[in-house]
């Protein structure tokens, strides 16, 4: 049953890709398709949906029922800079946060090609400091994203590296974009396989997001100087285009001495974590991602508790 359900995952986007798919068409009707998509997932009825304003963006508190009142998630949304929402991705956030035991913060940063690069990068770290503004410690806080998203919650890190604020405990990036670039000759062996991305995708809205900037370690973090940042775990298909970047973020955190972990799971699409509750790969990757989040935090609170009582 499992194997049908994947088969039919796969040729439903080949299916929506065929009949819909057009490059030229305005980039609020692909975030219509997509929130349309997405919305068949429905919306698990184990987390409570608190819908606020953070700075000019909306926001959403997502709080599963087993919540512990010390993890806490901001997670950035997919969708190639261009789309998505907490809408397309509130399923998700909540999945994972139950898995987290952690109150999820999603947020809806500004999309391009109206917003173009940095807008996202400098929205994601608008919310992170929201989330320190409250009281809540780094070591209490995981930084989570899909797609565009998982790229994004590089770049973050990077960013707030390099202005010297206090780093989360974690991070996790699910199928991350790290390469605004079509990189054709590195990603060409898995276009064949994947059933709704390509390169010349990749290529445009890269261009929408980053333009000139393309190469900019905030917007292709395959570019950056990762020393220093927090551990990260990455999952990845292995019927992605998008398989290489998660192969060279693991590669480049060898290079750079950070902690990461690297999950591929087989025969899996983009981001199939969107599919918990459906498909039992992506409720155990959902379970991993968790699991990595509950670690990383426990570690880095009993680490500072063990630094705080030294000090004495």
């Amino acid at each position: 049953m499992e194997r049908f359900k994947n088969r039919l995952i796969k040729w439903l986007f080949r299916l929506v890709r065929w009949l819909a798919y057009r490059r030229t068409l305005p980039a609020y009707k692909f975030r219509r398709a997509m929130e349309f998509f997405t919305s068949l997932l429905g919306t698990p009825d184990f987390a409570t949906y608190e819908p606020f304003g953070l700075s000019f963006m909306e926001a959403e508190w997502i709080t599963p029922d087993n919540w512990d009142h010390e993890k806490y998630i901001l997670y950035l949304h997919g969708g190639g800079y261009g789309m998505g929402s907490i809408n397309s991705h509130r399923s998700l956030m909540a999945r994972l946060g139950r898995a987290a035991r952690a109150r999820v913060l999603g947020i809806n940063y500004r999309l391009a090609p109206e917003h173009p690069f940095p807008a996202a990068v400098e929205d994601a770290s608008t919310a992170y400091r929201y989330l320190l503004d409250l009281g809540i410690p780094p070591c209490h806080i995981a930084v989570a994203g899909d797609s565009a998203g998982g790229g994004l919650t590089v770049a973050l890190l990077v960013k707030l590296r390099d202005e010297g604020q206090p780093l989360p405990a974690a991070g996790v990036c699910f199928s991350p974009w790290m390469d605004l670039s079509p990189a054709w000759d590195k990603r060409r062996y898995k276009e064949s396989c994947d059933p709704f991305i390509d390169l010349k995708s990749i290529e445009i809205w890269g261009r929408k997001y980053a333009g000139v900037h393309v190469g900019h370690p905030l917007a292709s973090p395959i570019h950056a100087d990762l020393r220093g940042l927090p551990p990260l775990l990455v999952q990845v298909g292995t019927c992605e285009v998008l398989h290489y970047d998660a192969l060279s973020l693991r590669d480049h955190c060898v290079r750079d001495g950070v902690p990461c972990v690297l999950e591929e799971y087989p025969d899996q699409i983009h981001v199939f974590q969107v599919f918990g509750g459906f498909l039992k790969t992506s409720d155990k990757a959902l379970i991993s991602a968790g699991m990595f989040i509950k670690k990383q935090l426990a570690c880095l609170e009993k680490e500072k508790k063990s630094c705080s009582n030294e000090s004495y």
